[in-house]
C-alpha cells in the first residue's frame, strides 16, 4: 500500500510543482464525510497499517476515479452466463523503461486480493479487490447475481467538488455502491433495483449477470439508469454484452479501442466456446489484455466461482 501511495504521491508532485502535501491536507477529514461502516473502517485500517488517514482515503477514493476496464457477460449454450473483466489501473502513473509497463499497475499486482465476505457463518459473497481498498470492484453472490464496474470517462470533477463541498448526503461512492448491494441485496430483483437506481458521487458501467441465465450492462448516470444493453438471443450477436469506457452511442478514442477487438473476439469465440477457458481467452486477447491490465476475473452466478488471474501484457503490447 505505502507503494503504491509512493508511485501516485511521486506523479502528482511531478505534475503540480510538489502539490502532495496540499492534497493530503485536502483529505485530512475527508474520511468522516463517508457513510458508515466505511468511516469506521477506513480509520482503523489506517492505524492498523501505520499509514496516514489523509493518505488512506486517497487510496480508497483513487479507485473511483481512474480506472479503465474491460466487462463482458455471455449466454452459453447450456443457459448459463459467464461473466468476464479485466481491471486496467495504472496508465499515466510513471511508465518504467526498464520494465515497460506502468509502476502503479505493477504495484497494484502485488495488493490484489479474493475474499470471502462471511456473517454468523454464512458465505454473503466472493469478491475482488485491492489491499487497503474497502470496496468492491468485481463480485460475485452465488447462485444471484455478479457484478463488475467501469469508469464512465469524464464524470467525476463534479461529483468529488460537491463531495468536499458538503459531503456524500444521499449518493455513494460506486465502490461502495457494490459492497453494499452485495451485502444488502440477497435476491437478484433487490440488486437490481438498487444498483439502477442508488445516488452515485460519479456516473459508471456496471456489468451484471443472474442465475436466470440473463445479463446486461447498465450505463448508470447520477440519479439513475441512462442505458441498458441486455443479452437478446433475438438479436445477432445478441448471446454478449460487452462494454469498455464509453457510452453505448459513442465513438472510441481512436488510441482507445478495446471496444472494436473485444467485440471481434467474442463473435470469433462463438457461443459454443462460452465457457471459463474460452472467456479468459477473450479476456486474453491484445488490446483487451494490455500493459495497464492489473487483473482477469471470471465469474459463474449459478455455481459461485470466481476465478482471478494478475496478469502481464508482454511486448509487442498497447500501453492501454
Amino acid at each position: 500500500m505505502k507503494r503504491a501511495l509512493s508511485v501516485v504521491s511521486e506523479m502528482f508532485d511531478i505534475a503540480t510543482g510538489g502539490g502532495w502535501k496540499l492534497m493530503t491536507a485536502l483529505f485530512e477529514t475527508a474520511s468522516d464525510r463517508f457513510h458508515e461502516p466505511y468511516r469506521s473502517e477506513i480509520k482503523a485500517l489506517a492505524e492498523m497499517t501505520g499509514i496516514d488517514l489523509p493518505e488512506m482515503t486517497i487510496l480508497n477514493m483513487l479507485y473511483e476515479v481512474a480506472k479503465a476496464c474491460t466487462s463482458v457477460v455471455a449466454k452459453a449454450e447450456d443457459g448459463k452466463v459467464y461473466h468476464g473483466r479485466n481491471l486496467d489501473f495504472g496508465f499515466l502513473f510513471a511508465w518504467n523503461m526498464t520494465s515497460r509497463t506502468w509502476d502503479l499497475t505493477s504495484t497494484l499486482k502485488d495488493l490484489t486480493v479474493n475474499l470471502e465476505f462471511v456473517r454468523g457463518g454464512k458465505l454473503l459473497f466472493k469478491g475482488v479487490t485491492f489491499a487497503g481498498h474497502l470496496g468492491i470492484l468485481t463480485g460475485v453472490k452465488p447462485n444471484a447475481y455478479t457484478i463488475s464496474t467501469n469508469t464512465r470517462f469524464g464524470s467525476t470533477a463534479g461529483g468529488l467538488l460537491n463531495f468536499f463541498a458538503h459531503g456524500l448526503g444521499d449518493t455513494e461512492l460506486l465502490i461502495y455502491a457494490n459492497r453494499n448491494m452485495l451485502t444488502e441485496c440477497d435476491t437478484w430483483e433487490e440488486a437490481y433495483q438498487y444498483i439502477s437506481n442508488v445516488p452515485l458521487i460519479a456516473r459508471g458501467y456496471f456489468t451484471m449477470s443472474n442465475a436466470k441465465g440473463e445479463g446486461l450492462v447498465i450505463t448508470r448516470g447520477y440519479n439513475g439508469t441512462d442505458h441498458e444493453a441486455w443479452i437478446d438471443l433475438t438479436k445477432e450477436d445478441g448471446w454478449f454484452s460487452l462494454e469498455t469506457n464509453y457510452d453505448w452511442d459513442k465513438d472510441v478514442i481512436y488510441l482507445d479501442d478495446r471496444r472494436g477487438p473485444g467485440n471481434d473476439c467474442m463473435k470469433q469465440l462463438g457461443r459454443k466456446r462460452v465457457d471459463f477457458p474460452g472467456m479468459y481467452q477473450v479476456m486474453s486477447s491484445k488490446p483487451t489484455l494490455n500493459k495497464a491490465t492489473v487483473y482477469t476475473t471470471i465469474m459463474e452466478v449459478t455455481s459461485g466461482v470466481l476465478q482471478t488471474a494478475v496478469r502481464d501484457c508482454p511486448d509487442p503490447c498497447w500501453f492501454v
